[in-house]
This record gives C-alpha cells, sequence and structure tokens, in this order.
C-alpha cells in the first residue's frame, strides 16, 4: 500500500510541462530498453516540434495534432527535418490524469528510433503531452524556414549510412516538382542551391538511396514573403471532388517522376475501376490494409478484372484529404519507390471516404506494366498463315469470329498472369463462355508460346472440317520460363449448329 501511495504522490507533483516532459521521456527510455533496444535520444528540434503540437491538442484536439500534416508542419517551424517521425499525443485533465494515461502505453516502442522529441502543455488544469520518434536519416547544416523576399541560399548536409546518393527537390508553390542540381557531392557531404524565385510556400526534400530504393532522408517547408502574404497561401489546396483529386494526385506523381528523368504515367481505366473499387471496400469495411479480411491481395484483384500485367505494385495512403494521403504515401520509402520505378508505365487512382473517420481519405494507387499487345500486322499474320494452311489442305476458309477473338484473347491474359499456358486454367472461365455461344455446337481451343503469332501455323485443330469459323488472340510477355518478347496465342475453333460437316457427322 506505500508503493501506491508514493506512485500516486509523485504523478500529482508533475504540475509543470518540464516536470511532464521528465517523466515522459524517462518513460520512453525505459521502454526501449527493455526489449533490448538503444534508447532514443532527446533531439532539441524534435522537442520544439513536440511542444507546438502539445499546444494545438490542447487548442484544437489531440487527433488533429496527431495528423501527418500538422506533425510536418511542426517540424518544420521547429526548424528540424525529419520526414515522417512517429506521433504520440495524449490529452488529459487534469494534468497528472495526462501523465497516467501516457505512462499506460505499451507501443511507443514497437519500431526502432535513434531520436526522440518530448513536449507537453498546460492550460485550464489540462495537459497534453507528444512524444516524436524518428530515426535520423542526414545531419543538415541550419536552414531558414522563413525568407522575406525571393532569393537563393545553400543547403548543406551528409547522409547517415546506409543512406547514399543524394538528391535534392524542391516542390513550388504551384504543386511542381524540381530538382536541384548538386555543386558539391563527396565523402565530407553534399551542397545545392535552392533558388525560391516566387513568393508562397516550398517544400524541400532530400532523397537517398537504401538497399532497396530511395528514401526520404530530410523534409522541410520554406515559406517566402512577408507573413501577411501568406496568410491566403497554403501549401497545398485540397481539391473539392473526387475527380479533381485524382487528377491532382496523378499530376503531383507524374512531377515527382519527370523531376527524377522518368517517363510520366498514364491512367488506366482498369486500375482506376480496381483501385476505386478497393478504396471503396476499405472504406465500407473499416479497414486499411493491401490484404482484404477475405484473403484477397492486389494479384488477385487484378487476376479478377481480368488484367495482364508484367509487374504491378500498389500504394495505399490515408489521410485527412487526397493530397495530404499522397504526401503521406511519397514519405513511405516502399511507396515512393513504386511512384519512380522506371518499369511502370500506367496507374489506377481510387478515392473513397472513411465511413468510421469521415475526415479521412482512403487512396489506393495501383501501378502496372501491362503485358503487350501486338500490333495489328502481327495479328494478322495468324490469321493469314492459318488461313492459307487451310487453303493448302483443300478445305472451306474459316471466317473470322470476333466474339471468339476477345474470348481468345482474355484467355492469353489470364495465362500470362498465372504463367501457364495452357486450354484450361484454374479460375477460368473460357468453357462457360464458349458454351454460352448460341450458334456454336463445338469448340477447340490451342495455344501456342512463340516468336510470332504466325507460328500458329502447325495448329492440329485447323484440319478439321467441321470447323468453320476461328477468332485469335494474343499477348506479348516476358516470362523466366519461356524468355523474354514472347507471344503467348490462343486460337479458338468453332463449328456453327447448321454446318453441313457437322449434320453430316451427327448423321
Amino acid at each position: 500500500m506505500p508503493a501506491v501511495a508514493a506512485g500516486l504522490l509523485s504523478l500529482a507533483l508533475c504540475t509543470s510541462p518540464s516536470d511532464l516532459e521528465n517523466r515522459a521521456a524517462r518513460f520512453v527510455g525505459d521502454q526501449f530498453g527493455r526489449i533490448g533496444r538503444n534508447a532514443p535520444q532527446l533531439d532539441p528540434q524534435l522537442s520544439a516540434a513536440a511542444r507546438i503540437l502539445a499546444q494545438r491538442a490542447l487548442e484544437i484536439g489531440a487527433a488533429e495534432a496527431a495528423k501527418m500534416s500538422s506533425v510536418s508542419e511542426a517540424v518544420s517551424r521547429a526548424e528540424g527535418s525529419d520526414p515522417h517521425p512517429r506521433a504520440f499525443v495524449v490529452r488529459g485533465s487534469p494534468p497528472d490524469q495526462a501523465l497516467a494515461t501516457f505512462l499506460k502505453r505499451t507501443d511507443l516502442n514497437q519500431d526502432a528510433a535513434s531520436r526522440m522529441g518530448i513536449g507537453a502543455q498546460i492550460a485550464n488544469n489540462s495537459a497534453a503531452i507528444v512524444a516524436l520518434l524518428s530515426i535520423q536519416k542526414a545531419e543538415l547544416k541550419p536552414f531558414p524556414r522563413s525568407l522575406a523576399k525571393p532569393r537563393s541560399h545553400e543547403l548543406c548536409g551528409k547522409l547517415l549510412l546506409p543512406l547514399q546518393a543524394p538528391k535534392v527537390f524542391v516542390t513550388q508553390p504551384n504543386g511542381q516538382v524540381e530538382r536541384v542540381a548538386l555543386a558539391q557531392d563527396g565523402p565530407d557531404g553534399f551542397c545545392a542551391r535552392i533558388g525560391f524565385p516566387v513568393r508562397g510556400r516550398y517544400s524541400v526534400e532530400v532523397i537517398g538511396q537504401g538497399e532497396r530504393g530511395p528514401e526520404v532522408a530530410s523534409l522541410f517547408r520554406v515559406a517566402v514573403g512577408p507573413p501577411a502574404s501568406l496568410e491566403a497561401s497554403t501549401p497545398m489546396l485540397e481539391p473539392k471532388t473526387p475527380a479533381e483529386a485524382k487528377r491532382a494526385i496523378l499530376a503531383r506523381i507524374n512531377s515527382l517522376r519527370s523531376a527524377d528523368h522518368l517517363s510520366p504515367l498514364e491512367s488506366d481505366p482498369i486500375l482506376e475501376r480496381v483501385a476505386q473499387g478497393y478504396s471503396e471496400r476499405m472504406a465500407s469495411e473499416n479497414f486499411f490494409a493491401h490484404v482484404s479480411p477475405d484473403g484477397l491481395d492486389l494479384k488477385s484483384r487484378l487476376n479478377k478484372a481480368g488484367y495482364a500485367y508484367q509487374v504491378a505494385g500498389e500504394n495505399l495512403g490515408l489521410a485527412a484529404g487526397a493530397l495530404a494521403a499522397e504526401l503521406s504515401i511519397e514519405q513511405s520509402p516502399g511507396h515512393r519507390r513504386n511512384l519512380l520505378d522506371p518499369k511502370f508505365s500506367r496507374i489506377g487512382i481510387g478515392l473513397a471516404t472513411s465511413a468510421r473517420e469521415p475526415a479521412n481519405a482512403l487512396v489506393t494507387e495501383i501501378l502496372a506494366q501491362p503485358a503487350s499487345a501486338p500490333g495489328a500486322d502481327s495479328l494478322e499474320q495468324a490469321y493469314r498463315a492459318l488461313e492459307k494452311k487451310r487453303a493448302e489442305l483443300h478445305l472451306p476458309p474459316l471466317k473470322r469470329d470476333e466474339d471468339l477473338r476477345q474470348i481468345a484473347t482474355e484467355h492469353a491474359q489470364r495465362a500470362v498472369e498465372l504463367g501457364q499456358p495452357k486450354a484450361e486454367l484454374p479460375g477460368s472461365s473460357l468453357q462457360e463462355r464458349l458454351s454460352s455461344l448460341d450458334d456454336v455446337s463445338r469448340t477447340s481451343v490451342e495455344f501456342f508460346v512463340a516468336d510470332s503469332p504466325a507460328q500458329v501455323a502447325n495448329s492440329q485443330s485447323l484440319s478439321d472440317p467441321r470447323h468453320d469459323r476461328f477468332g485469335i488472340g494474343a499477348v506479348r510477355s516476358d516470362s523466366s520460363k519461356f524468355g523474354r518478347g514472347k507471344y503467348w496465342v490462343v486460337v479458338i475453333y468453332a463449328a456453327a449448329r447448321d454446318h453441313p460437316s457437322h449434320s453430316r457427322a451427327r448423321r
């Protein structure tokens, strides 16, 4: 019993912000030590940012203070540059209750951190405590966060291992992203002179190349112009409609790719439908994950949509608005790697509002390189090769059937996705679709993987006199088993119900 009383007394004595910060900092360090991790070091810039957020939590609410946009703005105002620190915000009344709630947290040590910021504020018998945890990836020399008028300023710093090959990017007030040339890059660090040509708000990013791709090492904002002129200027206004938001996200992504000398992504209607459907499902079923509750992943969703692709990736973002969600995606190393992957050429963007948290936007981005369809000339070669061989066999010519061509094409796409050039595939509706054709009595399906569509001329079913029509579908794709640039060709033959040869066969 005395130990309990002493604990309550120690909480009650924490009546100043500094008392709360000291207790919170010791607790965070103990939580890391408890699982054998090094305790993060207190960082003055992160602590200053945490105090800004604690004040915001008292004025507006803990949830608002914890938003990524609020955290990024606070870090920048505090002259920090950590791109995406994890934020833990607690608010309570009286102040000792806020501390007691903070000391019950068990999630502070879930991820590694090299430094932390702890901030607390007290007002009207209420207190807010904020912890910011981050892994330092770069060391930057002091850089102004506000300029009275347009001019340039030199940014110097050093990436921390394992990051290397620094790149500096600046997002202009109009949203355009530009890459800044490095004036110096060596073992001692890098320097780049950044121009701020017009009034407004800028974002500065330092990117480093990690073991698994590009990572944001530093991020901060710079305001240019008198404070009064910036009041009406926000870093990024959220679009008013979903269509506008999708266009703005695509423009933002392509601006990033352009700054990194990559080709722009093109919107793909099938990917758009899949992405939109998944955003809506996450919103209605209250989950946020790359795998749905019933176990469907991106590959399953694309297969279900009949989309043939060589490579594909998926980004998910959740924030107060669509563009805020896009910014959170860009700051994730894995997601940013998808955005800047030169293998992707198409994208579909889905946007929905979370049912559980109406202010939050759920963004799904599906990026892919589709399996390329052969040109019309290549497909024509296949048709002509079969027609020529059919004539050499002294059999009646076959009619080109558009329905059969469409079914054959979709089956070829499905085969590429599964890596199985077969007439029968798991989950395929091929036979069902063929049997549903009213004027067809029998069909035959053949599959080829060839260097040219014209190589289907050795088709065995071509010699069946009962066939009177056919359709060809082809997809060109790379395969680890069959090689690069191969044509996956499906030929479907059919006989009409009233075909003379078929009538004779029945008799």
